[in-house]
């Protein structure tokens, strides 16, 4: 038996409107291979009927799974922020190690058991599997995200690893967001944390990527490359030209300027900084 079956899970799942995935969400939960020790679903002022379905499932997982720790928080105003519910997961959690499972998105049922394994080294702070890509009725799209995240074709997602954080950013992070899903990831747990989300708070498009990237100047990251979590895309949710589009294009060249200014970035990650900005330029339609 892994000796890690003992460290205990805490689940964070952040809803707000997801009525229609919510049920099977918490059984892609409930039903990992590897134990969960608590489970914390936030829901931030949803208007959908979300809430009702969540009370009913939660009846009947209480009274099946009588020793895990259950905790329902609904939210009298809507945050706006996913960061923000992210952040109140963490200031709840009571586990070792945390799972932010956002309730639209999907996992094989091994995710758990294979991204703890992570975790067999201590320095890991973050573990993280591949995701796939599922549109509204859970049809793949696309079975794995290494295409985007490698633009430069290096082979860098080709195989798992484990390696430092900060040669991470150094290789691959600085250029661009390369975990695509929160619900692919499990974090050490760390109150250390909660600083770095209330920092990522000021950022309104690319919080995650600076969230991502302060917890991995503590320690080392795992990968595997299997598509263990099913990342759910909705039709709609990205904007090419407008107003958020010139607010992420300004977000990504102030993290640049932190890697630049914090980190050994190499010549040739430089001009694969700049190349991806010329990408979101031109895919938001900005002209400088």
């Amino acid at each position: 038996m892994n000796t890690l079956q003992s460290k205990k899970v805490s689940v964070i799942v952040p809803n707000y409107n997801y009525a229609k995935f919510i049920k099977k969400r918490l059984k892609t939960i409930l039903g990992q291979t590897y134990p969960i020790y608590e489970l914390i679903i936030l829901d931030d002022c949803s208007t959908d009927g979300s809430v009702e379905i969540i009370k009913q499932e939660l009846e009947k997982i209480k009274a099946k799974f009588s020793n895990l720790r259950v905790i329902f928080v609904r939210n009298n105003k809507n945050s706006g922020k996913s960061m923000a519910q992210w952040k109140k997961g963490f200031e709840l959690a009571k586990g070792d190690f945390v799972w932010i499972a956002e309730a639209d998105d999907l996992s094989n049922r091994r995710f758990l058991e294979e991204t703890m394994k992570g975790f067999d080294d201590p320095k890991v702070v973050l573990s993280y599997a591949e995701s796939s890509i599922i549109n509204e009725f859970g049809i793949m799209i696309a079975p794995n995200f290494r295409w985007s995240r490698d633009k430069e074709k290096t082979g860098h997602f080709k195989t798992g690893y484990k390696k430092d954080g900060k040669q991470e950013i150094e290789e691959i992070m600085a250029i661009r967001c390369t975990i695509p899903n929160v619900s692919g990831v499990v974090f050490r747990n760390d109150k250390k944390w909660l600083k770095y989300l209330d920092e990522a708070l000021k950022f309104s498009q690319v919080g995650d990527w600076y969230f991502y990237t302060k917890v991995l100047e503590n320690g080392k990251i795992s990968y595997n490359r299997r598509s263990l979590n099913k990342f759910r895309v909705h039709r709609g949710s990205v904007t090419n030209k407008s107003k958020s589009g010139r607010q992420h294009y300004a977000e990504v060249v102030k993290m640049h300027e932190y890697f630049n200014k914090n980190f050994d970035i190499k010549t040739k990650i430089k001009i694969a900084m700049d190349n991806e900005l010329m990408r979101v330029r031109a895919r938001h339609g900005i002209i400088k």
